[in-house]
C-alpha cells in the first residue's frame, strides 16, 4: 500500500535498486495515469533517486509560474542539455531571460507572417505530390514537411542543407536516448549499452553538422535573412555578440524540438481525422468556404477555427512533449507538502490531459470541447507548458499545423490505410508508428463543381 509522508504519497510497486524503472520503460503512460489515484503529489523512484510527480493542474501551474524556485533541472532536462546544449529549453533560470530575449525577435508576428509564406509553399509541394488512392506513411510525410519548413526558416544558405539532413536522420536516436537515459540509473547510463552507443553517436553527428554550419555562416559574413543570421547579429545589453556554444545550443534546440514535435502533432491529427470522418467532413466544409481549392495562407488563419480546434484537441490527446522535470532551488510548499531544495519534480501534460476529473471523456476525440462557450479549469491544457518558460515556438507550431491540416483536407479525403492500429513509442515525444492513411483526391470534384458554378 502507498504510504503518505508529509503530504507526499509513495507510489507502490518500486523494486530494490531499480525502483519504478520497468514500468517507466515498458508502459510509462499507463504507469503515470495510475498515480493520481494515490494523491496529488506522488513519489516515484528512478533507481536510487526519487522524484515527486505533480498530479493536479493547480499545483502544476504553481510549478510553471514560479520558474525561479522550480527551476529547469532533473534527469530529463539534464539529458536534454546533454543532447542539445544549454539552450532555451534546458538553461537554468539565471540564463533564461537573456536567452529568450535573444530569440524573441525571431518569433515576432512580423517574422511569423514571413515564415507562413515558406509554410504555404512547402505545404503546397507536399499535398500536390500525392496520388489518388495512394496509401501514405503519415509520419514520414509530416516529418519531411516539418524538417523542410523549419530548416528553411532557420537557414536559407545552401551550405546548411547537409546539417539539416544529418540532424533529421539523427533525431529518432537522440529523442529515444534522452528519455531512456533520463529514467536509467546513472551507472547504466555510463555502460556501453547499444542504446547508449546509438544515442552518443547520433548526438555527436548532429552537433558536428550544426557546428560546421555556424562556422560556414561566420566565414560567409552575409545576412541571409534567416534565424541563424539573426542570432549571429544579436548583441546583448553589453554590446557583446553570442558565442558559438550558445548559438549552437539554440539552433540544435529549434531544429530538434521543432521538427519532432510538429511532425508528431500533425501525424496524430491526420490519423484522428481518418478515424472520424464526421469531423473531417465538417472541417472540409470550413476549408471549402475559406480556401476554395487553394493552399491555406497566413491571412486565412482567423477563419480556420475548426482546424485550430482539431489541432488543440490533438495536442490534448497526444501532447508531443509528454513528460518534464524541474528541480527546486529553495524550500517550497505545494499543497500541504514542504518540498526541500534539490527535489526533482515531474509533471506530465499527458497525465493532466487524461485525468477525467479535469477533462470529461478524456479518451474521446472532441474538438468542440474547445468552443469558446465551453468552460475549462485553468491549467488543464498545457501542451506548451506555461509561465516564463512556455514554449517560444508555440505560435509557429500552431500556424504550421493549422495551415497544413486545412490544406490537406481541402485536396484529399483521408481514410484508414491499414489493418494495424498505430502504436506509441514514448520517447521525448509521443511518437506514433505505423500511421497509414489512404488519400483520395478531391481536385477532380472541385474542378467539376467549379464548372457547374
Amino acid at each position: 500500500m502507498a504510504k503518505n509522508h508529509g503530504g507526499i504519497t509513495r507510489a507502490p510497486g518500486a523494486l530494490p535498486v531499480v525502483g519504478h524503472l520497468f514500468p517507466l520503460l515498458r508502459d510509462p503512460l499507463r504507469f503515470l495515469n495510475t498515480l493520481p489515484a494515490h494523491g496529488d503529489l506522488v513519489q516515484i523512484r528512478l533507481g536510487p533517486q526519487t522524484a515527486v510527480v505533480v498530479c493536479k493542474p493547480e499545483l502544476v501551474q504553481q510549478v510553471l509560474l514560479n520558474d525561479r524556485i522550480y527551476d529547469k533541472g532533473g534527469p530529463i532536462i539534464e539529458r536534454v542539455g546533454n543532447a542539445l546544449g544549454d539552450g532555451i529549453a534546458s538553461c537554468p533560470h539565471s540564463a533564461h531571460r537573456r536567452q529568450r530575449r535573444s530569440l524573441q525577435p525571431a518569433f515576432s508576428r512580423t517574422c511569423l507572417r514571413e515564415y507562413a509564406d515558406i509554410m504555404t509553399d512547402r505545404i503546397d509541394t507536399l499535398t500536390t505530390g500525392w496520388s489518388d488512392g495512394q496509401t501514405i506513411e503519415v509520419g514520414e510525410q509530416m516529418y519531411a514537411l516539418a524538417s523542410d519548413t523549419i530548416a528553411r526558416t532557420l537557414f536559407t544558405a545552401e551550405a546548411a542543407a547537409p546539417a539539416v539532413d544529418t540532424v533529421s536522420a539523427c533525431l529518432p536516436d537522440i529523442f529515444r536516448g534522452i528519455y531512456q537515459q533520463a529514467v536509467l540509473p546513472p551507472l547504466l547510463r555510463r555502460l556501453p549499452l547499444p542504446s547508449n552507443v546509438r544515442y552518443e553517436q547520433a548526438r555527436n553527428r548532429a552537433w558536428a553538422a550544426v557546428s560546421k554550419t555556424i562556422s560556414l555562416y561566420r566565414q560567409d559574413g552575409e545576412a541571409h535573412g534567416d534565424v541563424l543570421s539573426m542570432l549571429l547579429a544579436t548583441r546583448d545589453d553589453a554590446g557583446e555578440g553570442l558565442g558559438d556554444a550558445e548559438i549552437h545550443a539554440q539552433i540544435m534546440t529549434l531544429l530538434v524540438a521543432g521538427i519532432d514535435t510538429t511532425a508528431v502533432a500533425l501525424t496524430w491529427a491526420v490519423h484522428l481525422l481518418s478515424q472520424h470522418p464526421d469531423v473531417q467532413e465538417r472541417l472540409r466544409a470550413e476549408t471549402a468556404e475559406v480556401l476554395g481549392a487553394r493552399t491555406a495562407t497566413w491571412d486565412d488563419l482567423p477563419r480556420l477555427d475548426l482546424a485550430r480546434r482539431v489541432i488543440t484537441e490533438t495536442l490534448r490527446l497526444y501532447p508531443p512533449g509528454w513528460i518534464f522535470t524541474r528541480t527546486t532551488s529553495a524550500e517550497a510548499r505545494l499543497a500541504d507538502a514542504v518540498i526541500p531544495p534539490g527535489t526533482t519534480l515531474v509533471y506530465s501534460p499527458y497525465l493532466i490531459h487524461h485525468d477525467a476529473r479535469f477533462n470529461p471523456r478524456p479518451d474521446s476525440f472532441d474538438p468542440d470541447r474547445w468552443l469558446p462557450e465551453q468552460e475549462h479549469e485553468r491549467g488543464t491544457l498545457i501542451p506548451f507548458g506555461g509561465g516564463a518558460r512556455k514554449c517560444l515556438g508555440d505560435n509557429y507550431a500552431m500556424t504550421l499545423a493549422t495551415l497544413a491540416l486545412s490544406t490537406i483536407v481541402t485536396h484529399w479525403r483521408l481514410a484508414r490505410g491499414g489493418l494495424q492500429e498505430p502504436t506509441i513509442e514514448p520517447r521525448m515525444t509521443l511518437t506514433p508508428h505505423r500511421v497509414q492513411v489512404r488519400v483520395e483526391g478531391l481536385r477532380s470534384e472541385q474542378a467539376a463543381e467549379s464548372v457547374r458554378q
